[in-house]
């Protein structure tokens, strides 16, 4: 009597059977959900807020419209310094989903009594938060270019440090407000 056996296995030429097509699907959909989680959530910016970057913005645009006011010989790259910034902000805002236009506030007219400076340090301190928080953001989730931000927003912190200064600033700014 001949024995039979039972094939476990398929042969290499053979189709996936039903069962195997519905796993299949299922796993694809699983990752493609997993992923579009991932993307949606971010890992960079995802705690950005729009009033802390509006601020940042204000205080860039309230700067510009000192320096034209009130020029010296440093004007001109101390504006194209702060459009640079601007341009940033504003990519942030719009990967943060802020919407409307930032306005620009009305000049200090005591700005030539107090060094040209028509900032507050409640703004200032903003910034300079929304700049550490980014800072922490990048070390948590480095990637290629991490080190190159986190250069560019230690430069960015240090001149907003001058800004605290000539603008009467006091006390250490850190990435919790009175912590």
């Amino acid at each position: 009597m001949a024995s039979r056996s039972r094939r476990t296995a398929r042969g290499s030429d053979s189709e996936p059977s039903p069962r195997q097509r519905k796993i299949a699907g299922i796993a694809a959909v699983g990752v493609t959900l997993g992923v579009a989680f991932a993307v949606s959530t971010g890992t960079s910016s995802a705690s950005e807020n729009c009033d802390g970057l509006n601020a940042a913005v204000g205080n860039n645009l309230a700067f510009i419209a000192d320096q034209l006011i009130f020029p010296d010989e440093l004007s001109e790259a101390r504006i194209a310094n702060r459009q640079a910034v601007i341009d940033q902000l504003e990519q942030r805002r719009a990967a943060a989903g802020c919407t409307g236009e930032v306005e620009v506030p009305d000049a200090d007219p005591n700005a030539a009594l107090n060094g040209g400076a028509a900032e507050n340090c409640d703004g200032l301190d903003t910034a300079v938060r929304n700049n550490l928080t980014f800072i922490a953001g990048q070390r948590r989730h480095p990637d290629a270019l991490s080190e190159a931000r986190i250069d560019n927003r230690e430069a960015v912190i240090d001149l907003l440090e001058q800004r605290r200064t000539l603008a009467g600033c006091t006390g250490e700014v850190t990435l919790t407000p009175g912590g």
